[in-house]
């Protein structure tokens, strides 16, 4: 057991020194303050988001010098959603509200939703934000001067706002997952689709781009849509980034236990390519990692064998520095970092219950639709 732990913390030793390492290579602008203001489209694709729009909405109010237009798709929603976006319409002189179309045959809700408002555009620049998300003080400023570098789709991952036990287990694992396994720097120098990551809540494309690579209408049935229209614009020879976007907006994404079990369960297999082998050997390497010193510590206990209890400690550490480092860094709430055990475990369950429905074709549920792939 000694030996094993020795390996465990060889490893994790490792992993810190990556993820210090990878940490740094998100992109920075090279202008705090970008010369010629490129006003967005934004664009809102929103499914029963009553409790939710409002929020965004107001935070739009005053950087309307960066916007040339607010598109929100009402997607059928069967909550108020449609009526608090006329509560702003006296506030923000450029918001059109329009309902969806009949979600067609083939196609995942949010997708066609999308597609729809890239129709309706008529900004240089798309700005896809979730309902659920809240623009930061200047982070539509913060934005601007990477519209004037050579990327022509831009993903962020937005700060985390999280409450309930499974959100703070497994919200905070989207960077986590990113930051320990993707080389960062591979995204924005490479056009190999295999080195992408983009968070859907926060995408901002070109919109010339957008169309001539096919948008969301050349992946209409994709679950994880974000990946794969980050991996349309690199087959397409596009320049893409991943930032950091935690002084651009914040967003709570799931606000019940059950939401973030369903809400991750339809991304977390289908985001590896559904690829049984490699989700299935990401499930292992945590267990190995970073579960199994908890369980070898709590044994040396049982047994009083100091050497595995101070070996087991000292390779927990490790991977509490880790994820302490990471969620830090994201300005998510860093205490529950030492829980990293039961969310590693957490995530293992999630991937597999993926796994289940998959091979079961039962298919993913999400906002009363079922989507099968």
């Amino acid at each position: 057991m000694l030996v094993l732990l020795l390996i465990i913390k060889v490893l994790l030793l490792l992993q810190l020194i990556w993820v210090l390492y990878n940490s740094t290579a998100f992109p920075k602008s090279i202008n705090q303050r970008s010369a010629v203001v490129k006003p967005l489209s934004i664009l809102i694709p929103a499914r029963n988001e009553a409790v939710n729009i409002g929020n965004l909405l107001e935070s739009l109010i005053p950087q309307q010098d960066y916007i040339k237009e607010i598109l929100v798709l009402d997607d059928h929603s069967t909550d108020e959603t449609a009526a608090v976006v006329h509560q702003f319409h006296h506030k923000l002189s450029n918001l059109k509200l329009y309902q969806g179309k009949k979600l067609p045959s083939g196609w995942t809700g949010k997708n066609y939703a999308c597609h729809q408002l890239g129709n309706y555009a008529e900004g240089e620049w798309l700005l896809f934000l979730d309902a659920d998300v809240t623009m930061e003080k200047n982070g539509l400023a913060l934005l601007q001067p990477f519209l004037n570098q050579r990327y022509r789709m831009i993903s962020a991952f937005p700060r985390q706002r999280v409450h309930t036990f499974l959100e703070r287990m497994l919200v905070p694992f989207m960077i986590f997952l990113v930051i320990c396994h993707l080389p960062i720097r591979q995204v924005t120098k490479t056009q190999d689709p295999k080195f992408t990551a983009a968070h859907g809540a926060f995408i901002c494309i070109h919109r010339e781009s957008y169309q001539l690579s096919g948008g969301h209408a050349a992946n209409k049935s994709a679950i994880v849509d974000d990946m794969e229209l980050m991996r349309l614009m690199k087959r397409s020879q596009f320049p893409v980034a991943l930032l950091r976007g935690e002084d651009f907006a914040s967003m709570r994404m799931y606000e019940k236990n059950r939401s973030v079990w369903l809400g991750f369960r339809k991304n977390v297999f289908t985001g590896t390519g559904s690829n049984m082998f490699l989700t299935l050997f990401i499930c292992l390497i945590y267990a190995f990692m970073y579960v199994l010193p908890t369980v070898c510590f709590i044994f040396g206990l049982i047994i009083a064998d100091k050497q595995i209890v101070l070996a087991a400690f000292f390779a927990y550490l490790i991977g509490a520095i880790i994820k302490i480092f990471i969620d830090f860094q994201a300005k998510t709430s860093w205490y529950t970092s030492f829980l990293y055990p039961i969310a590693c475990s957490c995530f293992t369950i999630l991937a597999l219950d993926a796994i289940r429905i998959h091979k079961q074709r039962e298919g993913y549920e999400w906002k009363g639709r079922r989507y099968y792939q």
